[in-house]
């Protein structure tokens, strides 16, 4: 990940809205925890949340901004640490050598979701 970070810009979360969830059953049976993106970039994102996750654990994300919605993207956790208020920080990169995520129309997404990020960072509204 270190590579792909360097690689690619990071936006902050601006109005991304994230899904979090385990692969299988266990992602069926268990409570989803609440999430809050904290930034992303093409190669992955991290996001905030009560739950702690292990390193190397997969999970499924679903993504929305705006109009753009991606759902069932494959990730797989990097890095999870403690931060404040029992929240976690955790980071994931997605699993782009899954046959599902290398399907045009998920690159074609997050390209789409990397530009409203920029445009967003780069032209704020102004009140």
């Amino acid at each position: 990940m270190e590579k792909e970070r360097r690689r690619h810009r990071r936006y902050q979360r601006s109005d991304l809205e994230l899904d979090v969830a385990r692969p299988g059953i266990k992602g069926i049976l268990s409570i989803n925890p609440t999430s809050e993106c904290l930034d992303f970039s093409l190669a992955g994102l991290q996001f905030s949340s009560p739950k702690q996750f292990s390193k190397g654990e997969k999970l499924i994300l679903d993504l929305r901004v705006y109009e753009i919605h991606i759902r069932e993207l494959k990730a797989q956790v990097i890095t999870s640490k403690a931060r404040a208020k029992g929240l976690f920080c955790t980071g994931v990169r997605f699993c782009f050598e899954e046959k599902s995520m290398q399907r045009p129309e998920i690159s074609h997404a997050l390209l789409q979701i990397e530009d409203k990020l920029r445009s967003a960072q780069e032209y704020p509204f102004t009140a």
